[in-house]
């Protein structure tokens, strides 16, 4: 990777003495009605008390589809009387919100509460009659997009309305630029609905004809969304540009519990009393579980535009899901595109933008943006070291046979190394595990992987059932088993897999492998490798047994790893997919074990006999397989000065070795009392809880694919889940407060259940727990410092390159970046890591529109001297890496620097173990990793690493 000594950020913040006024019509949810919708809409709720604002999520979405000029500003209609609801430049009429009004009443309970509740019905009809429409007038705002508070720790708010007004402002001005025009290459772009922020749309969609000569379509995507930066002055605006692919080629296949999104532009207005749009709409198909029919979302538009007399349909769900294709060129006067997802399988174009892209379409949007707001200057290189001292050695020969010597040699003794800590890790002990095999070449690539990972001589024996290799270190033996029952789906009582028996599914194979266990003797077992089938050819998903096995297994005091059967269908059935799959899951078994080693680091002013503590809370969907929603706080410490690494176990008040804080995390994954989910009660907004700007904790409604999960943010008692982690944490710092420790936290993690990580209460040098006032950071250890990392989720952390003004030849960089001109004091940095493997064939001259010139081939003497053909880079992937944004909060008195704290921290993400940068720091990394045995199914087969880098191959 060229050395470039700056890197930019697409992101932006307000120029110095300009103000951003605009002229606009807000619509305040009347105050009056608040009581009477709650009322109704409490109805059959499990726990109505807890419901204290008006669920308008679904009638946001159906003014998102028909009326995409209107902002939904609100996520809860309840808790500023004269606060809007809705801003817009042109009014949609009253008679129109009428209309909207009462069909969204008719839709507020779903079929099967009706079904249980008969009066409501009637109900809905009185409620209807009883609200006073009067109290619907929109009235004239003066609005201040730069408007905000600064918090008492220096962070700069802006209002909260300012996070969807201001994208929206900027995004109307972009509009309305010129075409994009890139290297013959002519671009228009239309707003998007958005949930939250702006998004720009290159429509209409452009072609793209693969070797095979299928024809694909694409997109480019603009989003913009607000951003606060902790200790900063000013906010952010984060330019976020993509590729939007849309599904061709048949009918969409709609995952189970699923939605995809499907954009549509209409000719003439949803609504008859309504103008006319531009931008478009936004809806989601899903399946209807009783008919197994495509449907518009229920709560959606379909739902209540088919009960507004004066409203166009939308067209027929089936008929969209169907035949795509027929759409995106317009049919009956709208132009449907259904967003592609990775489930659908392949896509002809690849995912995301390099540089070559990325820039020029930043600059084009930012144009639109002056005279309000400047892109932010350049990064620099902090001063402070960024390599840990114990990274593994390079080969340095000179000719390429002594490199090749000089290699063999640093892999052997590597191996020997990975063996020794392993004892270490053991005390002694050998090392048994067991291999649940179910394809002949993936049993023979976890005996041939297992060897080369430990550097263990020959296949340990020819017995079918047992492989054996001692080593002067310690002795390594290897079971092998038929998968049998192990894998296989999970059996339902009458054979009908039904959520309701779920439960009773999974207690069965629990006991079936527990026993399993019990039956073959062999107690000392340490892991279980599990070949099991890929979790798309579970249908449904509920059958599929990993997370029964799992905690089968730790019953039998085993950990887990499950590897997948090859397959042609998911590119897994070659010799080297196989092979690298097995070596990956024996790596997973010896990080579970406690295998892992510290980054040395290189900061001289610092102690080297830190403990490094990352907090981590583990997360359980409620609409995951087990049906119950779960949160609990982790911590891991990993020690510098001999890697050890353990857990925080609450009930013991003590730190437990790594594996066995798996295990316990395992058996404790049932939790009677837990609030057990129902998707038809639920709305997504009861009880929400964001941050201080109303915006930060709000997920982003999809993901890049267009394909979104089924969830509620309702967390029913996040109060007494907040006490628990306070506690938890109070508790945990406790029993370090007389070592050297850096904590580190995780934003978008964590902060929901400890809202002091929340960037506008964060406060330098100092720890706040619950209601109490925040205290100085000694007074929980006078050696303790605190470090909050923020990844790129929500677009919280910008995209960036490394620019090559002079050439326009721009690439990336690793490092850790300060802004310019910073003092020792600068408390927030960014890290970025090394090109990983799996970006190798990606070049940073690589266009989705326009074609490059590749680099000459070396050839061989007897080849012709051709000059290259042109090339264009619309099927290749573009590597996206992401900047992880470090805020050094809290530091030691007797270490004021906040630049060392954040330099080891982007250390800790060169784990000497790993060949590439990791996402996280290390410790976090290995936090993070234990939701594996609380979510078995989340990233926990060998598809999914969870990092940026991974294990070294030999």
């Amino acid at each position: 990777m060229p050395s470039y000594p700056t890197v930019r950020f697409t992101a932006f913040e307000p120029a110095r003495g300009t103000e951003f006024i605009r002229q606009t019509h807000g619509l305040a949810f009347p105050a009056s009605w608040r009581a009477e919708v709650l009322d109704f809409y409490r109805i059959g709720k499990r726990e109505p008390k807890r419901i204290n604002q008006v669920p308008i999520r679904r009638l946001n979405e159906v003014i998102r589809a028909v009326a995409p000029d209107l902002l939904c500003v609100a996520r809860g209609a309840t808790l500023d009387d004269n606060a809007p609801w809705l801003y817009a430049e042109t009014p949609l009429p009253l008679p129109v919100m009428r209309q909207l009004i009462h069909a969204w009443i008719r839709d507020l309970h779903s079929p099967r509460t009706r079904k249980e509740y008969p009066d409501i019905t009637e109900r809905a009809i009185k409620l209807s009659a009883s609200l006073d429409m009067a109290g619907l007038t929109w009235q004239p705002h003066t609005v201040d997009l730069f408007a905000g508070t600064t918090s008492p720790g220096g962070t700069f708010e802006p209002d909260p309305l300012i996070h969807q007004l201001l994208p929206d402002a900027l995004a109307q001005s972009i509009a309305k630029l010129d075409p994009y025009r890139f290297e013959g290459v002519e671009m228009t772009f239309k707003i998007a609905a958005a949930e939250r922020g702006a998004e720009l749309v290159s429509w209409p969609p452009r072609d793209h004809q693969d070797d095979d000569g299928m024809r694909w379509k694409f997109s480019f995507i603009i989003t913009l969304t607000v951003q606060t930066v902790p200790f900063a002055g000013d906010f952010r605006l984060h330019i976020r540009t993509g590729v939007r692919r849309w599904r061709t080629g048949g009918p969409v296949p709609v995952p189970y519990r699923r939605t995809v999104s499907a954009y549509l532009l209409a000719q003439t207005p949803w609504l008859g009393q309504s103008t006319g749009t531009g931008r478009l709409s936004v809806c989601r198909l899903d399946i209807d579980r009783n008919t197994s029919l495509p449907q518009w979302t229920r709560g959606g538009p379909q739902g209540m535009l088919s009960s507004l007399g004066f409203s166009r349909e939308l067209p027929n769900a089936a008929a969209v899901q169907e035949n795509p294709d027929a759409w995106i060129p317009g049919k009956d006067g709208i132009q449907i595109g259904v967003v592609h997802a990775t489930s659908m399988g392949g896509h002809g174009v690849g995912t995301g933008l390099m540089p070559r892209d990325r820039s020029p379409l930043t600059e084009w949007a930012a144009e639109a943006l002056l005279p309000h707001l400047t892109q932010l200057g350049d990064f620099t290189r902090s001063r402070y070291p960024v390599l840990p001292r114990n990274l593994p050695k390079s080969p340095t020969a000179k000719t390429k046979e002594e490199r090749a010597f000089q290699k063999a040699e640093l892999e052997r003794e590597g191996r020997n190394e990975r063996r020794a800590a392993l004892a270490r890790v053991l005390d002694g002990r050998p090392l048994l595990v067991e291999a649940r095999w179910q394809n002949d070449h993936t049993r023979d690539a976890l005996i041939e992987q297992l060897a080369v990972l430990l550097g263990l001589d020959g296949s340990g024996g020819t017995d079918k059932a047992v492989r054996t290799w001692t080593t002067p270190e310690l002795t390594v033996r290897l079971y092998l088993e038929d998968a049998g029952v192990v894998a296989a789906r999970l059996d339902f009582p009458d054979g009908q897999p039904k959520r309701k028996t779920l439960t009773t599914a999974i207690s069965a194979r629990r006991r079936e492998v527990a026993e399993l266990c019990e039956r073959d003797e062999r107690p000392e077992v340490q892991a279980v490798v599990v070949e099991i089938g890929h979790p798309k050819s579970f249908r449904p998903d509920i059958v599929d047994p990993k997370f029964a096995v799992r905690l089968g297994y730790a019953d039998a005091g085993r950990l887990t790893k499950f590897i997948t059967l090859p397959s042609s269908r998911w590119n897994t059935a070659t010799k080297k997919s196989i092979a690298h799959r097995a070596l990956q899951a024996w790596n997973d078994v010896l990080r579970q074990l406690g295998v892992c080693t510290a980054p040395e680091h290189s900061v001289d002013e610092l102690p080297t006999a830190l403990e490094y503590v990352a907090l981590w809370m583990v997360k359980r969907r409620a609409d995951g397989p087990t049906r119950k929603r779960r949160t609990a706080p982790v911590a891991v410490r990993m020690s510098a000065a001999d890697s050890s690494v353990t857990g925080w176990d609450t009930d013991r008040g003590d730190w437990i070795p790594y594996p066995e804080l798996l295990l316990s995390l395992a058996r404790h994954a049932e939790i009677p009392g837990e609030y057990e989910f129902d998707e038809e009660d639920q709305d997504g907004e009861d009880g929400e809880v964001t941050g201080a700007t109303g915006q930060e904790d709000a997920p982003r409604p999809e993901a890049e694919d267009g394909e979104t999960k089924r969830t509620t943010t309702w967390v029913p008692d996040l109060d007494d889940q907040r006490a628990e982690t306070a506690q938890f944490i109070r508790a945990m710092l406790y029993s370090l407060r007389d070592r050297h420790v850096l904590l580190l936290s995780h934003a978008q993690n964590s902060r929901l259940h400890w809202p002091w990580l929340t960037n506008g209460r964060l406060r330098p040098d100092a720890l706040q727990f619950g209601p109490n006032p925040a205290q100085h950071i000694t007074l929980y250890g006078e050696n303790l410092c605190h470090v909050r990392v923020r990844d790129h989720a929500s677009d919280e952390t910008p995209q960036w390159f490394a620019p090559d003004d002079d050439t326009a030849d721009h690439g990336f960089a690793s490092g850790l970046w300060a802004h310019p001109g910073v003092d020792d004091d600068h408390r927030v940095y960014y890290s970025t890591g090394e090109k990983p493997h799996t970006a190798k064939h990606a070049v940073k001259t690589a266009s989705k529109i326009a074609t490059r010139i590749p680099l000459r081939k070396k050839r061989s003497e007897d080849e012709e001297d051709k000059e290259p053909e042109p090339v264009i880079d619309t099927g290749t992937n573009a590597w996206n890496p992401s900047a992880l944004e470090i805020a050094v909060v809290a530091v030691p008195e007797k270490s004021s620097a906040p630049g060392l704290w954040a330099a080891i921290t982007h250390q800790l993400r060169r784990a000497p173990d790993y060949n590439v940068t990791l996402g996280l720091p290390l410790p976090l990394h290995m936090a993070a990793k234990t939701a594996q045995y609380v979510l078995p199914h989340d990233g926990d087969s060998d598809e999914s690493s969870g990092e940026e880098g991974s294990p070294p191959s030999q």
